[in-house]
Protein backbone atom coordinates (compact mmCIF):
# COMPACT_ATOMS: atom_id res chain seq x y z
CA UNK A 1 0.00 0.00 0.00
CA UNK A 2 1.32 3.69 -0.75
CA UNK A 3 1.03 7.07 0.95
CA UNK A 4 1.03 10.59 -0.56
CA UNK A 5 3.22 12.95 0.66
CA UNK A 6 2.14 16.73 -0.63
CA UNK A 7 3.37 19.33 -0.45
CA UNK A 8 1.83 21.87 1.91
CA UNK A 9 2.50 25.70 0.54
CA UNK A 10 1.67 28.74 3.02
CA UNK A 11 1.33 31.34 0.39
CA UNK A 12 2.42 35.22 1.17
CA UNK A 13 2.04 37.90 -0.65
CA UNK A 14 5.46 39.74 0.31
CA UNK A 15 7.72 37.18 1.28
CA UNK A 16 8.56 33.64 0.83
CA UNK A 17 5.92 30.91 0.68
CA UNK A 18 6.44 29.00 3.49
CA UNK A 19 7.17 25.14 2.45
CA UNK A 20 6.16 21.84 4.18
CA UNK A 21 6.16 18.21 3.49
CA UNK A 22 2.06 17.25 4.29
CA UNK A 23 1.57 13.52 5.05
CA UNK A 24 -2.21 13.09 5.58
CA UNK A 25 -3.44 10.39 7.61
CA UNK A 26 -5.64 7.88 6.14
CA UNK A 27 -8.28 8.14 8.38
CA UNK A 28 -8.47 11.80 7.86
CA UNK A 29 -7.12 13.80 5.29
CA UNK A 30 -7.10 17.08 7.30
CA UNK A 31 -4.81 15.60 10.26
CA UNK A 32 -1.78 14.42 9.19
CA UNK A 33 2.01 14.93 9.66
CA UNK A 34 3.88 18.48 8.72
CA UNK A 35 8.00 17.86 8.30
CA UNK A 36 9.21 21.04 7.94
CA UNK A 37 12.45 23.73 8.91
CA UNK A 38 11.62 26.96 11.24
CA UNK A 39 13.42 29.43 11.97
CA UNK A 40 14.34 32.67 9.35
CA UNK A 41 17.64 33.43 7.25
CA UNK A 42 19.04 35.83 10.08
CA UNK A 43 19.37 33.28 13.17
CA UNK A 44 18.93 29.80 11.09
CA UNK A 45 16.66 26.88 11.22
CA UNK A 46 15.57 23.65 12.73
CA UNK A 47 14.07 20.77 11.48
CA UNK A 48 10.85 20.17 13.28
CA UNK A 49 8.31 17.16 12.63
CA UNK A 50 4.50 18.51 13.77
CA UNK A 51 2.33 15.14 14.71
CA UNK A 52 -1.37 15.04 14.66
CA UNK A 53 -1.48 18.63 13.06
CA UNK A 54 -4.77 19.76 12.05
CA UNK A 55 -4.91 21.41 9.00
CA UNK A 56 -8.64 22.49 9.18
CA UNK A 57 -7.55 24.30 12.15
CA UNK A 58 -5.28 26.99 10.39
CA UNK A 59 -6.51 30.04 9.63
CA UNK A 60 -3.58 30.29 6.97
CA UNK A 61 -3.98 30.43 3.53
CA UNK A 62 -2.27 27.46 2.07
CA UNK A 63 -2.32 25.12 -1.47
CA UNK A 64 -1.56 21.70 -1.64
CA UNK A 65 0.37 19.85 -4.18
CA UNK A 66 1.36 16.38 -4.85
CA UNK A 67 4.81 15.39 -4.83
CA UNK A 68 4.32 11.41 -4.72
CA UNK A 69 2.95 8.02 -3.53
CA UNK A 70 5.45 6.39 -1.54
CA UNK A 71 5.55 2.65 0.03
CA UNK A 72 3.91 3.05 3.89
CA UNK A 73 6.71 1.34 5.50
CA UNK A 74 8.45 4.56 4.51
CA UNK A 75 6.22 6.59 6.60
CA UNK A 76 4.91 5.94 10.55
CA UNK A 77 1.41 6.03 11.58
CA UNK A 78 1.13 8.67 13.82
CA UNK A 79 -2.55 7.91 14.38
CA UNK A 80 -3.61 7.45 17.72
CA UNK A 81 -0.93 9.39 19.65
CA UNK A 82 -2.14 11.65 21.94
CA UNK A 83 -2.75 14.72 20.35
CA UNK A 84 -0.66 17.09 18.19
CA UNK A 85 2.85 17.54 19.37
CA UNK A 86 6.10 18.71 17.79
CA UNK A 87 9.63 17.08 17.88
CA UNK A 88 12.62 16.16 16.16
CA UNK A 89 13.11 12.79 16.52
CA UNK A 90 12.97 10.40 13.66
CA UNK A 91 10.15 7.85 13.52
CA UNK A 92 10.68 6.36 10.23
CA UNK A 93 12.58 6.46 7.45
CA UNK A 94 11.38 9.82 5.30
CA UNK A 95 12.16 11.06 8.91
CA UNK A 96 15.99 9.92 9.16
CA UNK A 97 16.41 11.41 5.29
CA UNK A 98 14.84 14.52 7.07
CA UNK A 99 17.34 14.93 9.66
CA UNK A 100 20.28 14.02 7.15
CA UNK A 101 19.81 16.77 4.88
CA UNK A 102 20.90 19.54 7.57
CA UNK A 103 18.68 22.74 7.96
CA UNK A 104 20.05 26.25 6.69
CA UNK A 105 22.18 27.96 8.84
CA UNK A 106 21.84 32.12 9.00
CA UNK A 107 22.43 32.85 5.85
CA UNK A 108 22.25 36.69 5.68
CA UNK A 109 24.97 39.57 6.76
CA UNK A 110 24.34 41.79 9.29
CA UNK A 111 24.06 45.61 7.93
CA UNK A 112 26.79 46.73 10.10
CA UNK A 113 29.41 44.11 9.75
CA UNK A 114 32.21 44.75 9.13
CA UNK A 115 34.33 43.43 5.60
CA UNK A 116 34.23 42.90 2.04
CA UNK A 117 30.30 42.77 0.60
CA UNK A 118 29.72 40.01 -1.09
CA UNK A 119 26.64 38.59 -3.09
CA UNK A 120 24.75 35.49 -0.43
CA UNK A 121 22.69 32.70 -1.61
CA UNK A 122 20.00 32.94 0.72
CA UNK A 123 18.76 29.85 2.68
CA UNK A 124 15.24 28.98 3.80
CA UNK A 125 12.26 26.86 4.14
CA UNK A 126 12.05 26.38 0.16
CA UNK A 127 15.67 25.61 -0.61
CA UNK A 128 15.98 22.62 2.49
CA UNK A 129 12.57 21.36 1.10
CA UNK A 130 13.79 21.04 -2.37
CA UNK A 131 17.05 19.52 -1.11
CA UNK A 132 15.02 17.06 0.88
CA UNK A 133 12.70 15.62 -2.05
CA UNK A 134 16.05 15.11 -4.01
CA UNK A 135 17.43 13.06 -1.46
CA UNK A 136 14.31 11.21 -1.29
CA UNK A 137 14.34 10.62 -4.65
CA UNK A 138 17.99 9.63 -4.62
CA UNK A 139 17.17 7.18 -1.77
CA UNK A 140 14.70 5.93 -4.39
CA UNK A 141 11.48 6.88 -1.85
CA UNK A 142 10.24 9.76 -4.56
CA UNK A 143 9.60 9.18 -8.23
CA UNK A 144 12.34 12.13 -10.60
CA UNK A 145 8.37 14.13 -11.11
CA UNK A 146 7.90 15.11 -7.21
CA UNK A 147 11.26 17.62 -7.87
CA UNK A 148 9.96 18.59 -11.35
CA UNK A 149 6.80 19.56 -8.81
CA UNK A 150 8.74 21.57 -6.65
CA UNK A 151 10.56 23.44 -9.06
CA UNK A 152 7.02 24.56 -10.45
CA UNK A 153 5.61 25.34 -7.05
CA UNK A 154 4.69 28.43 -6.18
CA UNK A 155 7.64 30.67 -4.47
CA UNK A 156 5.17 33.04 -2.81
Amino acid sequence: MSRPINLLIYNSPLFPAHWSLWLPSAADPNIGKRIHVTGDSAFGFETVFERNYNLAATRRRYQIVPLAQVLEHHVANDEGDSGPSSDNTARDYVEQVALSVPAPGPSLVSASSSGPRQRVAIQNCQTWLRELVVKLVEKGVMDQSAVEAIDKAPKN
